[in-house]
């Protein structure tokens, strides 16, 4: 990517831009994906965006120097920065208006959508946006977001929510789930070996293979940051990470996802979750409310990997009535690193070895399997790996509360793994 178009920072793009470059995606993607494409189909998808041949042309050329989502930003004409023809001040004022006005219950028109945000132009002294811009603006919004918005979230569920069945992943990586749980068992500090609290742990399965594509261990508890560490160590190459921590296992499992399933906590609503996997093409539903077998998969992946935890000092036991009167911090020894290994083992070492009960197969042949393919059905091929691993990791943090919001030892944990992505083991 050349300099003229190199990509920002997600957290620098305003909402205007990103709903725009939201909006060019898919039909870009499906030009983009078509060799045979004319220019009467290019001209079409150019008079559907509101955009002319030549810009769309362009934007074919820079996603086709990288397919991600950025490379449809708006570009800056001139000296001027930024891509929208509005001042800032206007676009600011749109945002506040679709959000305030329009996606409410009410459910106006984008005609009356209009006269209010010319009425507040007028008071403000701004220009105001055309008929063209403000629709265009409307349509960029995510339509399940829209519907639920002024229809409620049962009606946006009944159009665009799961079908029977929705849950099945036909190959490795088309489906991922991630949830957290309160690691039962007590760390102790490294260096004064005194007792410190139970971690948290952020993990991610693979629905097809039942392989643990990645997971995540913190003292802090779920946050948008966990889920980003968790997705990058479950999309990146794992060989450093494990070579870092002296851990000599195979554990080949790598590669974007097509899709994840996600319950409807805080962090996995967060922005930059949103905005990276809009950049990376990766889908997200959430499990409905009130439905526990939808995230089976991973409840029980987390239950076997809590009972094996169960055999460690300072394990505090998933039951009262089997802890009994025992003192977990007065036997607790290991430290938060040691339990990490431990972890990596259990998990590359055993589980991924083991038949699966649902499987009848290791989750390991699974994914090889899957990938592969066999004597009677073809393989989904290598996943698309990442061509810049510390930008991936970047695109996921939010990094505009980075410095407040997180404890040295995890902004340690984020500097060691983008210097160790910069530089390799």
């Amino acid at each position: 990517m050349s300099e003229k178009h190199a990509i920002p920072e997600l957290t620098a793009v305003s909402p205007s831009q990103w709903d725009e470059a939201r909006l060019y995606f898919p039909i870009i993607q499906r030009l983009a994906s078509n060799a045979r494409r004319t220019r009467a189909e290019v001209a079409a998808a150019a008079a559907e965006l509101g955009s002319s041949t030549t810009q769309l042309y362009v934007r074919l050329k820079r996603f086709a120097e990288d397919p991600r989502l950025t490379s449809l930003l708006p570009q800056p004409r001139g000296p001027r920065r930024g891509g929208s023809r509005l001042m800032p001040e206007t676009n600011t004022l749109i945002d506040e208006v679709i959000e305030t006005v329009y996606l409410t219950r009410q459910k106006l028109k984008v005609s009356d959508l209009l006269t209010e945000v010319r009425s507040r132009c007028h008071t403000a002294g701004l220009p105001p946006p055309s008929r063209k811009a403000l629709r265009t603006r409307v349509r960029a919004k995510p339509p399940r977001e829209v519907l639920a918005r002024r229809e409620g979230r049962k009606a946006a569920r009944d159009r665009f929510g799961p079908v029977t069945g929705s849950l099945e992943a036909a190959y490795p990586l088309s489906l991922v789930q991630i949830d957290h749980t309160l690691v039962d068992v007590i760390v102790v500090d490294s260096v004064t070996r005194l007792p410190i609290q139970r971690p948290w742990i952020t993990v991610a399965i693979d629905v097809c293979s039942r392989c643990v594509v990645g997971f995540h261990l913190s003292l802090e508890p779920p946050s948008a940051t966990s889920v980003a560490l968790c997705l990058a160590h479950a999309v990146l190459p794992k060989q450093p990470w494990l070579v870092q921590r002296q851990v000599e296992q195979d554990w080949p499992v790598q590669g974007l996802m097509a899709r994840l399933h996600l319950d409807n906590a805080r962090e996995f609503r967060s922005e930059a979750l949103r905005r990276g996997c809009e950049q990376y093409n990766i889908s997200i539903g959430y499990r409905p409310v009130r439905t526990p077998h939808y995230g089976g998969h991973i409840e029980r992946l987390i239950g076997t990997m809590m009972g094996k935890l169960h055999l460690l000092p300072g394990t505090t036991f998933s039951d009262t009535r089997i802890k009994g009167d025992l003192d977990p911090e007065k036997y607790a020894a290991m430290t938060l690193d040691e339990v990490e290994r431990w972890l990596t083992h259990q998990i590359a070492g055993l589980y991924h070895g083991q038949t699966h009960g649902a499987l009848g197969i290791p989750p390991s042949v699974a994914w090889k399997r899957g990938i592969e393919g066999d004597g009677t059905t073809p393989g989904s091929g290598e996943p698309q790996a990442i061509a810049d691993p510390r930008r991936f990791l970047i695109d996921f943090l939010p990094l505009e509360r980075l410095s407040m919001s997180l404890n040295s030892r995890t902004r340690d944990v984020i500097k060691s793994i983008i210097y160790e992505l910069r530089c390799g083991p």
